[in-house]
């Protein structure tokens, strides 16, 4: 009886043994799927995530390109309109001093008038021959005086055609840089 009670006594515990191994296996086994199931879940939060990461990059790049194209064309409009006003100050400055040459040559020619008028009303019929001379060397003055301020006026004139290609091809240069420049955002942006 006794050793039917202790054959009794060892199965129990044998049993309670096996039903704690099999608790531990099944909780194991549980947490093992709860940890899958949590990194899955992390995972699919990560991805979701970097995805929205991205998206937000993407949308800020375009933004960014977007900026800067409309930044370099607000300078470009600037430079070009500067630009456009220089040179018309430039023409303007040029018309004044062909005006005022022009006023200079007419001063001088009023001069040249007054002194053939003063010779002429001083030395008359005693000097007609040192008269004639005198009037010569003035028309050859007055004529050498018009052609220094037509030559001058043609040179001002010049210059300012040189000055106006310089100014229109660096704004054309400038207006090419900046096209490339946004078409290296567009292709970045791409």
């Amino acid at each position: 009886m006794k050793s039917l009670g202790m054959a009794r006594t060892a199965e129990v515990k044998r049993d309670a043994r096996i039903g704690e191994a099999e608790a531990r296996r099944d909780a194991t086994i549980k947490e093992a799927i709860a940890e899958e199931e949590r990194m899955a879940s992390r995972f699919l939060n990560d991805t979701e995530i970097a995805k929205a990461q991205r998206d937000f990059e993407l949308k800020k790049a375009a933004y960014d390109v977007e900026v800067q194209t409309k930044k370099a064309e607000a300078e470009l409009a600037y430079e070009l309109q500067a630009a456009k006003t220089k040179q018309r100050i430039k023409e303007e400055q040029m018309q004044i001093k062909v005006i005022e040459r022009s006023q200079e040559i007419a001063v001088q020619e009023q001069e040249i008038q007054r002194r053939e008028r003063e010779l002429e009303a001083t030395v008359r019929r005693p000097a007609e021959a040192e008269k004639y001379r005198l009037e010569k060397m003035a028309e050859a003055n007055r004529h050498k005086v018009v052609l220094e301020a037509e030559a001058e006026a043609e040179a001002i004139r010049v210059r300012g055609e040189a000055e106006a290609f310089a100014v229109q091809e660096k704004g054309r240069a400038e207006a090419e840089q900046m096209k490339k420049k946004a078409d290296a955002w567009k292709e970045y942006r791409e």
